[in-house]
């Protein structure tokens, strides 16, 4: 409710000089008119108050006219916000998605029509699916205000400021495949913006994909940085079927996050890809909060959590799909540390080497036929800036190397450090690059910032070793690339000097970035093309705010072996108590028993 007092700020400029939306005056505003925070969503309440306070401190004609534009955008509490569709288990049938609304408000749907680019009347017609969510207050207050001093000066908020909110989650199943859909959520009278995706076609061919990472949501210019991006993107690739984001979203983690970041990252820097297709999240280290604002935030499959026994942090960080010709394995790292590890010499860890390498073999045991497969996680096995000398990439190596032979993953797609940066094809066993693997690469002039090895373009085999990929960042914070000299420098055989923060173990370093490698000094996104006979890698740069971008490198990937079967090591067989519909963990997977028939994590028959 509007609670208005007219107490008129002396000495106030003219009010007839500034056009007031819906009959507001922005003296009226200033002086003493209120606005009552628990009447509007938080994200459009917050946005009101940060016009307020400009206009405050410098009652400009621009600062006026914003706050009342701000005014005119508050958005009833009622309403929904964060919306986001996830791909969650087959992308031909199924679609998970998730929402945020304020506290107190527990009611809500998904509404999806099998319809292009719908309009609000269509809406209203017979042919809408209409499903109801499942509402889960946060268990607790979710910290608005990060370490991060930005918003709280720009609002005038307190440091500890902290709210409730309701996250809701809703699963559609049994769509078409090759359609295209539109859909929003919310209830009667307080709908979202309609948003699109398509389902992967029945017999899927060529298709593009997205791939942005790090986007460290921590202030305006993040925030404008990462928006600038996703408008790239879109316009760039507006076909994609999907964006693969392996984590950092936000700036601040820990118990001292702030949902604002996530907000923003929702309603204003990601808005633009979320309108038009599905995200492929997993989790970053900044992401890490107790308060589990990431399982709030997204509806992905969470089978792997339900299949061992300790559970990592949040949900759905690690799960599998196949899309046309490509198995997809998106998995997290960051509960390396979870039931035990070798601490000291960091050697093995139960949770690398049981759990996550037992998933990837069974994976791609389950999915023998795809001619890729492709990983994407936040954490980096091979990486050439900033985080090449943390404690934890030779875990990392010694825990997933041998996996990633063993199920001959053709691509590992990376975040973290920041840096755009082609690595390898690596051999697992000594960390070699296999040059023979190498092809049509284009030599340019050496770039002390943006390109340290003279290379760009080029083919990449993966018939013997996988292809580590990063693609710099989305936003604004930005690494600097190692040269051949420092990365000589950094390297030691001494287990008792490597966990220094300043050492790695692999020798040659260098040699592996087989590749343009170096900063862009701008947003950067990756269209990845699934081709018949190859992934093909485009990176750009987002020049402006109009969608310009400029083709930094591009690449192909090809395979021409077959993979050979992956053995999961035990066999798998139904247990004779399982109820037919019953849901069951074998060998540490789940699977279901439906008619006398055993599918999969992601709805596939097992026939072994």
């Amino acid at each position: 409710m509007k609670k208005i007092y007219f107490l008129l700020m002396a000495g106030f400029m003219s009010m007839g000089m500034y056009a007031a939306t819906n009959d507001l005056d922005p003296a009226e505003v200033l002086a003493d008119t209120v606005y009552d925070r628990v009447d509007y969503t938080v994200p459009s309440y917050t946005e009101f108050i940060i016009a307020k306070e400009a206009a405050k401190k410098s009652q400009t004609q621009e600062n006026l006219q914003a706050l009342v534009d701000k005014v005119a955008a508050l958005k009833d509490k009622e309403y929904p916000y964060n919306m986001v569709a996830t791909i969650n288990g087959d992308p031909k049938t199924r679609m998970g998605f998730a929402w945020f609304t304020n506290d107190g408000v527990m009611d809500g749907d998904l509404q999806i029509i099998a319809k292009e680019n719908a309009t609000v009347a269509d809406f209203e017609g017979e042919d809408v699916i209409t499903i109801p969510a499942t509402a889960t207050r946060t268990k607790k207050e979710l910290r608005y205000v990060g370490q991060c001093s930005y918003i709280y000066k720009k609002a005038n908020l307190k440091a500890g400021t902290k709210y409730f909110y309701v996250s809701h989650k809703a699963l559609a199943t049994d769509l078409t495949p090759g359609t295209a859909y539109s859909w929003r959520v919310g209830k009667a009278g307080y709908w979202s913006d309609i948003a699109q995706f398509r389902t992967e076609d029945e017999e899927q061919g060529e298709y593009s994909f997205l791939l942005m990472s790090d986007s460290h949501i921590m202030d305006k210019q993040y925030v404008d940085e990462a928006r600038r991006c996703a408008l790239a993107a879109v316009k760039t690739v507006p076909d994609a079927r999907f964006c693969c984001f392996p984590g950092d979203f936000v700036e601040d983690g820990t118990i001292a996050n702030s949902e604002w970041e996530w907000e923003r990252w929702f309603e204003e820097s990601m808005e633009p890809v979320i309108k038009k297709m599905p995200i492929v999240p997993t989790d970053g280290n900044h992401d890490d909060s107790p308060l589990i604002n990431y399982t709030y935030h997204f509806n992905t499959d969470n089978y792997f959590n339900m299949a061992i026994t300790d559970k990592p942090q949040f949900e759905g960080i690690t799960y599998s799909f196949v899309y046309g010709d490509v198995l997809f394995l998106v998995f997290s790292m960051q509960d390396f540390w979870r039931e035990s590890y070798d601490e000291r010499y960091k050697t093995w860890s139960v949770y690398l080497t049981d759990h996550v390498s037992y998933w990837f073999r069974t994976q791609c045991h389950d999915n023998p036929d795809t001619h890729f497969r492709v990983s994407l996680a936040h954490f980096n096995l091979f990486s050439g800036s900033d985080h090449s000398t943390d404690v934890e990439p030779p875990l990392f190596r010694k825990c997933m190397l041998p996996t990633m032979k063993e199920c001959e993953i053709d691509v590992a797609l990376q975040g973290h450090d920041h840096t755009y940066e082609v690595i390898g094809p690596v051999n697992p066993d000594d960390c070699t690059p296999i040059l023979s693997a190498i092809s049509d690469r284009e030599e340019v002039p050496v770039d002390n910032t943006k390109n340290l090895t003279g290379y760009k373009n080029g083919t990449y085999c993966t018939d013997d070793g996988t292809f580590y990929f990063i693609g710099a960042t989305c936003g604004r914070k930005r690494y600097t690339a190692h040269d051949r000299a420092r990365m000589e420098r950094e390297y030691t055989d001494d287990p008792d000097v490597l966990f220094d923060g300043k050492h790695h173990n692999v020798p040659n370093y260098f040699d592996l970035f087989t590749g343009m490698f170096g900063q862009p000094n701008a947003p950067t996104f990756t269209k990845i093309t699934v081709k018949e006979d190859c992934l093909e890698f485009n990176s750009y740069t987002a020049d402006d705010d109009e969608g310009n971008v400029s083709l930094i490198n591009t690449m192909r990937i090809v395979r021409n072996r077959e993979h050979t079967q992956t053995d999961v090591r035990e066999g798998i067989e139904t247990p004779k108590a399982i109820m037919n519909g019953e849901k069951f963990i074998r060998d540490g997977q789940l699977y279901i028993l439906r008619d006398g028939r055993m599918f999969n994590s992601i709805g596939q028959e097992i026939t072994k």
